[in-house]
């Protein structure tokens, strides 16, 4: 399948107990999109969620799953300006696929990718970041914790993921950000960046309800 890294489907769900009609639920691409003959999606459970619910409980290895797309246009743009990834729980997606593209095309801008979480425990595909610090060499990973469980070993960021970036970014002005996640986040995110000099237009966002 052909689509644009950043890009999204709309996956089907059809009716199962306790839910009597199909509905459709929008989830942005993370795979590789060198890879033609699938795609991978990072899909969170939302308790009482009508998709997740039928993800986790109901599909099984070897069905068949229907979906409409891609949609969207929030993908990178074409400048050299260095870019600012922000992003939180299943934001990641849209980010990690638009890092493989990067890696696919010998991509040579800067970029900075911070991630935030509530807890250590909630992060997730952190060995990948790394391998694309290994092959990205002007790509920084930055996980940020905002309040680390007692008792685990945590040497990284903490506190708000937009504090980590008041704290990391001195040049705002000369950079582009890309920001996925919950409407709070991203609203937060942008009220940085403008304040720490970012013109608004070169700021990009994906808000999952």
């Amino acid at each position: 399948m052909e689509y644009i890294p950043g890009q999204y489907v709309q996956l089907r769900t059809p009716p199962y107990a306790g839910q009597k009609e199909e509905v459709y639920r929008a989830y942005s691409i993370s795979s590789d999109p060198a890879q033609k003959n699938s795609i991978e999606l990072i899909i969170r459970l939302v308790p009482k969620g009508i998709c997740t619910t039928w993800c986790f409980q109901h599909l099984n290895v070897g069905d068949t799953v229907r979906f409409n797309g891609p949609f969207g246009d929030f993908h990178l743009s074409d400048t050299d300006k260095p870019i600012l990834f922000i992003a939180g729980g299943s934001g990641m997606a849209p980010i990690k696929c638009m890092l493989h593209h990067m890696k696919n095309t010998g991509n040579p801008r800067q970029a900075t990718y911070f991630f935030g979480a509530n807890q250590v425990r909630e992060l997730f595909l952190t060995d990948q970041m790394h391998e694309f610090e290994s092959a990205l060499p002007r790509f920084r990973f930055v996980p940020v914790v905002a309040r680390p469980e007692e008792g685990k070993a945590w040497q990284g960021q903490t506190g708000l993921v937009t504090d980590a970036v008041r704290r990391e970014i001195s040049n705002a002005a000369e950079c582009e950000a890309y920001l996925c996640g919950s409407p709070g986040m991203i609203d937060a995110s942008i009220k940085v960046l403008q304040e720490l000099g970012m013109n608004r237009e070169h700021i990009y966002f994906d808000k999952f309800g």
